[in-house]
């Protein structure tokens, strides 16, 4: 049964102290965090889990504060019991703990703050560490990047405000809303994937401000107020383009150089530009059978993964004694368009653009189209591509499900036909009994 018990560590008599909480459940479980409460000392019973009989109220602790930290003890332990409920047999961590002790201290009650600044408060939590998240049974904290996102949201629903010279609150998030806010970023030309980013960040604010008790709108959460997403066109570089750009020789100017090795580390490892942009020698070990491999622990997914060096991998890495020079992604997104183009892999590529709700062709330079994201796509497709098995791929991806893999890959039903043709199905060699 889990126990959940306020206590004083301090034995100075004369001053407030930080009361803490331990909760506990069977003999692996065992966790004490800070309240926000203040005691002195020979106030409370921690053996009792009470205030003594003998308490000489002042200024600095009054009946009043008493009573508060009483009531308050009580509504914390039912609120720590609900969250451990919440977490389904997942073990609590200390983190989790501060978390669930953060949100009671800060809870705020229903109309006492607004969607704008609950949308800001939430922003300064993250940003500053103080507001985590359950990741996988894991308690994180928010990454920058995901800061940021939530901080666009936050401009764009702020200019949203100021066009429709109205301040929305909890309960104005319904479907005249929904359906405005969609009009709105149409106009704006937003593509259908940031108005989709967009309903989401919402609708998850939305959730989590509900679950703190600061409005009962449900609205939201209806099918027809759904996250809008649309495919989007994302290029890849086939083998023979990337052995092009290999063999370049840019050794005049060493920042091009750099940034096209580690654009072709992503291309080899499938990586994503923050976990491929940070190999370093500690990375580089061996397997039991002795195939040298790259062993990361991806930044976005925490999962650990497992990548066999191949040859041009190696002299790359070689060439830095395996640590990798630091440059950053902005750097490399400008300089691979160029050193693309100077492999000469400049052909038109027509894809379609869906801007301001309308849908059109647009034709473009391959060389424009390529990023530092491109890496990893060629890397993932041409291993799938070169007859790698799907679920050994994913386990260097770090994709969950093969659905998922399949759509972020770029195959054409032409490359796929090529391929199945290869089997003995399709070119008759199969033999019939």
């Amino acid at each position: 049964m889990a126990t959940t018990k306020l206590l004083t560590k301090s034995d100075q008599k004369d001053k407030l102290v930080t009361m803490y909480i331990r909760f506990r459940h069977g003999r692996d479980i065992d966790l004490v965090v800070s309240t926000e409460f203040k005691v002195y000392p020979d106030y409370w019973d921690n053996k009792n889990q009470r205030f003594k009989q003998r308490i000489i109220f002042t200024d600095s602790f009054t009946e009043d504060d008493k009573i508060d930290i009483e009531d308050d003890f009580m509504d914390l332990k039912n609120a720590i019991l609900k969250e451990y409920n919440s977490l389904k047999g997942k073990n609590p961590t200390s983190e989790w703990l501060r978390n669930v002790i953060y949100k009671f201290h800060n809870k705020k009650n229903m109309g006492e703050e607004t969607l704008n600044e609950y949308i800001e408060r939430f922003i300064k939590e993250a940003e500053g560490g103080t507001r985590t998240y359950d990741h996988n049974g894991k308690i994180e904290q928010y990454k920058k990047s995901t800061v940021g996102t939530y901080k666009g949201f936050q401009y764009v629903f702020n200019e949203f405000q100021k066009d429709r010279k109205k301040v929305y609150n909890f309960d104005n998030i319904n479907m005249d809303f929904y359906s405005d806010f969609n009009k709105y970023c149409l106009q704006q030309e937003y593509s259908p994937n940031y108005m989709g980013r967009s309903i989401k960040i919402l609708k998850t604010l939305m959730r989590l401000s509900k679950d703190e008790g600061l409005h009962n709108n449900v609205s939201f959460e209806v099918k027809s107020f759904k996250t809008i997403k649309e495919t989007v066109h994302n290029e890849y570089l086939t083998e023979n383009e990337i052995k092009k750009i290999y063999n370049l020789d840019l050794s005049e100017n060493e920042d091009m150089e750099i940034s096209r090795d580690v654009f072709l580390v992503g291309c080899y490892t499938a990586q994503r530009f923050s976990d491929y942009s940070r190999i370093k020698k500690k990375d580089i070990t061996q397997t039991s059978k002795g195939t040298k491999v790259i062993k990361l622990v991806q930044q976005k997914t925490g999962e650990e993964v497992t990548i066999p060096i191949k040859a041009e991998l190696d002299t790359i890495l070689r060439k830095y004694d395996y640590t990798l020079p630091k440059t950053f992604e902005q750097i490399v997104n400008k300089n691979i368009k160029k050193i693309v183009a100077k492999a000469k892999i400049t052909y038109p590529v027509t894809y379609q653009k869906v801007t301001g709700g309308k849908r059109y062709d647009k034709t473009t330079p391959k060389n424009e189209l390529i990023t530092t994201h491109t890496a990893r796509r060629s890397g993932a497709t041409n291993m799938y591509n070169a007859g790698i098995p799907t679920l050994d791929i994913m386990k260097i991806t770090g994709h969950k499900s093969e659905r998922d893999f399949l759509n972020y890959i770029k195959v054409t039903k032409e490359q796929t036909a090529d391929n199945l043709s290869m089997h003995s199905w399709f070119n008759g060699l199969r033999k019939v009994e």
